[in-house]
C-alpha cells in the first residue's frame, strides 16, 4: 500500500500508508534499523458500540502544513459518526512521535469512545527474543530488545493497555476488536501490544488527546526524554517543531523568478522530503518504503553514491551546504583505498546488498562497480565549492577523497580508445562502456582538475584535464553513431577486443549536454533528443518519458517502452530549459506536479494508463530531480 506521509528528524523516521497504518519505522538511522520489517501499527475506533479499523471505510485526505514536517490527516467516518483531525510529527531533534488528535462526535447524543493503537515490532528487524510490558511508574508501555526501545503512551482522558503472543489467530489485535484489554503485564518472543485511550465526548463537540511514542537506544535515554516532555508539553512540542521547519525554509536561498505558487509549493515540499531522507550522519537514503519488499526481498534504504551526488547538488545550490557537507564526508570514510565507492552502503556506512559479480564467467577478477558512483560525487563536490567558497573542506576532501577517485577514474581507462574501462550501467542491470557512464567520468575529472587547481596541486590539475579531454574526444569518436545519427547507449567488449554497439535509445543520454560534454544545441544532441522523444514518451498514456526501450522493470504493458518516471521527464524538461524553450519545460514540470500525491509525495515512475504510483513512494531522487529543474528554470528566467 502507498505511502501517504513521510515523518524524520535525521534519526528516527516512519512512514503512515493510506490507511494511517504506520508501515516503516526507523531508528537510530534512517533507513536503519526498521522495528516493523512490514508489519503495521493500526489504529481501530470503538464509537459508542461499534468498532472500524481506519480502511477504505473511511473518508480521508492527507497534507502537511505549509513549509513544514508537521502532517495533516482527517479522517471520517459515516456510520459510526465520527471524524479524526491528527496533527502528527517527529520532534526536530528529540526522538517522540506525536499525534496531536482531535476526536469530533457528529451526533446529537453522547458516545463513549476508544481510540485504539496496535503495536507490531520486530525490533532490529527480528521476532525473536522482543520483550514488552507495561511500566507503571512511567504510565506507558515499554518494547525493548538490545539498544532499542521505544515507549508508548497518551495523554488526554483514561487509558488502558495489553501486551500479548502475535499469530494469526490471537493477539492485541483481537482484545481490540473484543473491546476489552486485558492489561496484561509482560511477555516476550513474538509479541504485540495495544494501547486505547479511552473517554466521552458530547454531541457535536470535539475533544484533543494526545498519543506519544519516546524512542532511544537506553532506559535512561526514555526517562530523560519524557522528563522534557512532561516539562515542556506535547502541544509545546509540536509548535516547536513546526516553527523549526518554517524557519528551514525561509532562511536559504528562496525562488526570485516569477515561478508559479503552485511549483514554488512543491519545490518547498521537495525540501523537506529530502531532508527527511538524510540521516544526520550523512547518508541519504534513497527510499524508506518497504512495499518494495516483495520485489528480490530487499528494499531501497540505501545510500548509492550516484544518487546521493544527485541529491546533493541542488540541496547545495538551496543553500543547505551543511547538510551536503555529512554527505562528501561520508563519502570520504568509505571510499576503498583503490580509490572506488561500492554499489551502495547502508545508513551505518557498511556495505549495502548487491548482486555485481567480482568475477566474470571464468572467475576473472572484475570491479563490481558503476563507475559514475564514483565520478558523481567528485561533480557534487565541486558544485559544493561553487555554493560555499569554502577551500579549507575541499583542502580536507582533496587528499581523502578526490585525489584517490580521480587516480582511480584516470587510471581505470583504456589505453587504446581513451574510453572508461567496463563498469555497470546506471540502471545497475548491464555491464560495459556506456555514453552515460563516460560523460559522468568525464565529468568527474573536470571537476577533480579545477578542485587540484584550488588546493594547489597544478601538475594533478593538468593531468585530469588532459585525460577529461581525451575522454571528450572518445565519446565523440566512438559513442555518436554516423549510421543513426544519434549517440548510442554504449558499446561492449567482445573476448577478441571488438567492439558491439547497443543502439537501444536511452533517456540518459539527455545528460550529455549537462555534462558539458557536448553543447545542447550541437546537432548531434538534438539528434539524440528527437530520438528519445520519438521512441520513449508514453503516448497513448499519461505521458512522460520512460527510462529506455523495452524497460521491463515493474513493466505492466508491451504497449508502451516502459514506464514513465519523474526523473526521465524532468532530464528532458531540463533540455528544454538549456535551449530556450521554457513553455516546454514548464509543460513537463506540471505533468510532474500532477502526478504527486495528496500531500506532495512523488514516486520512482507511474502505471502508464493510470497513473498510479509503482515501485517505491516517495523516491528521494524524484523530488531532488524536481528541486534541480527548478533551480535550472529560475537561473535562466532571471538571465532574461
Amino acid at each position: 500500500m502507498k505511502r501517504e506521509i513521510v515523518l524524520s528528524n535525521g534519526r528516527f523516521f516512519i512512514n503512515i500508508d493510506s490507511h494511517l497504518t504506520i508501515r516503516d519505522y526507523y531508528f537510530p538511522y534512517v533507513g536503519m534499523y526498521n522495528h516493523l520489517n512490514s508489519n503495521p501499527i493500526s489504529i481501530g475506533v470503538w464509537f459508542g458500540n461499534q468498532f472500524r479499523w481506519i480502511d477504505d471505510s473511511w473518508e480521508t485526505n492527507f497534507s502537511y502544513r505549509e513549509r513544514s514536517l508537521v502532517a495533516i490527516i482527517n479522517t471520517l467516518h459515516r456510520e459510526l459518526g465520527v471524524k479524526l483531525t491528527i496533527h502528527a510529527t517527529i520532534h526536530k531533534y528529540s526522538d517522540i512521535l506525536i499525534y496531536q488528535i482531535d476526536l469530533e462526535n457528529l451526533n446529537q447524543e453522547e458516545r463513549e469512545y476508544k481510540l485504539c493503537f496496535y503495536h507490531s515490532f520486530n525490533l532490529n528487524e527480528s521476532d525473536i527474543g522482543n520483550t514488552a510490558y507495561y511500566n507503571p511508574k512511567l504510565n506507558g508501555l515499554i518494547h525493548y530488545k538490545g539498544k532499542t526501545y521505544i515507549y508508548i503512551s497518551s495523554r488526554g482522558d483514561g487509558y488502558t493497555y495489553t501486551v500479548s503472543k502475535r499469530n494469526h489467530s490471537t493477539g492485541s489485535w483481537k482484545e481490540i476488536e473484543e473491546g476489552e484489554l486485558r492489561k496484561t503485564k509482560i511477555m516476550q518472543g513474538e509479541i504485540d501490544s495495544g494501547w486505547c485511550i479511552v473517554g466521552n465526548v458530547k454531541g457535536k463537540q470535539k475533544k484533543r488527546v494526545f498519543y506519544y511514542h519516546i524512542v532511544g537506544k537506553r532506559y535512561e535515554d526514555i526517562v530523560n526524554t519524557k522528563e522534557r516532555l512532561d516539562r515542556e508539553g506535547l502541544e509545546h512540542l509540536l509548535e516547536e517543531t513546526d516553527g523549526f521547519w518554517n524557519n528551514w525554509i525561509n532562511t536559504k536561498r528562496t525562488l526570485i523568478s516569477p515561478i508559479p505558487l503552485d511549483v514554488k509549493s512543491m519545490y518547498q515540499r521537495s525540501l523537506l522530503v529530502i531532508r527527511a531522507h538524510f540521516d544526520n550522519d550523512g547518508a541519504v537514503v534513497a527510499a524508506n518504503d518497504t512495499s518494495i519488499y516483495k520485489f528480490n526481498k530487499d528494499h531501497y534504504s540505501y545510500l548509492w553514491p550516484r544518487d546521493g551526488a544527485f541529491i546533493c547538488i541542488p540541496m547545495d545550490n538551496a543553500g543547505y551546504t551543511n547538510l551536503t557537507k555529512k554527505f562528501f564526508e561520508f563519502c570520504r570514510r568509505h571510499i576503498t583505498e583503490e580509490g572506488f565507492l561500492l554499489h551502495k552502503y547502508s545508513p551505518d556506512g557498511t556495505a549495502g546488498s548487491s548482486w555485481h559479480p567480482w568475477s566474470d564467467d571464468e572467475e576473472n577478477y572484475q570491479l563490481p562497480i558503476q563507475e559514475d558512483e564514483t565520478s558523481l560525487v567528485i561533480v557534487a563536490l565541486y558544485n559544493h565549492y561553487l555554493n560555499t567558497r569554502d577551500v579549507e573542506f575541499i583542502d580536507f576532501m582533496y587528499s581523502g577523497f578526490v585525489r584517490k577517485a580521480a587516480n582511480f577514474l584516470y587510471s581505470y581507462t583504456d589505453e587504446k580508445t581513451g574510453l572508461p574501462l567496463l563498469s555497470y550501467d546506471l540502471w545497475e542491470e548491464r555491464r560495459g562502456i556506456f555514453t552515460y557512464t563516460a560523460s559522468s567520468v568525464y565529468a568527474g575529472l573536470v571537476s577533480a582538475s579545477s578542485l587540484a587547481k584550488l588546493v594547489g596541486n597544478r601538475e594533478e590539475s593538468i593531468m585530469y584535464r588532459e585525460v577529461a579531454e581525451r575522454m571528450r574526444e572518445a565519446i565523440l569518436d566512438y559513442m555518436y553513431d554516423e549510421e543513426t545519427g544519434r549517440f548510442l547507449r554504449g558499446v561492449y567488449l567482445s573476448k577478441d577486443g571488438e567492439l558491439t554497439k547497443d543502439r537501444t535509445v536511452e533517456s540518459s543520454l539527455l545528460l550529455l549536454s549537462d555534462f558539458g560534454v557536448i553543447s545542447p544545441d550541437d546537432y548531434r544532441m538534438e539528434n539524440t533528443v528527437k530520438a528519445v522523444e520519438e521512441k520513449l514518451w508514453i503516448r497513448g498514456g499519461i505521458g512522460g518519458l520512460a527510462r529506455y526501450e523495452n524497460d521491463y522493470y515493474h513493466r505492466v504493458s508491451d504497449q508502451f517502452p516502459g514506464n514513465p518516471w519523474i526523473i526521465t521527464t524532468l532530464w528532458l524538461a531540463n533540455y528544454y530549459t538549456d535551449t530556450d524553450r521554457i513553455d516546454k519545460s514548464l509543460e513537463l514540470i506540471n505533468w510532474v506536479i500532477k502526478r504527486k500525491s495528496q500531500a506532495g509525495l512523488l514516486a520512482e515512475q507511474y502505471h502508464p494508463t493510470s497513473g498510479e504510483p509503482l515501485s517505491v513512494c516517495p523516491l528521494v531522487w524524484s523530488h531532488a530531480s524536481f528541486v534541480y529543474t527548478v533551480q535550472k528554470l529560475n537561473k535562466r528566467l532571471n538571465k532574461e
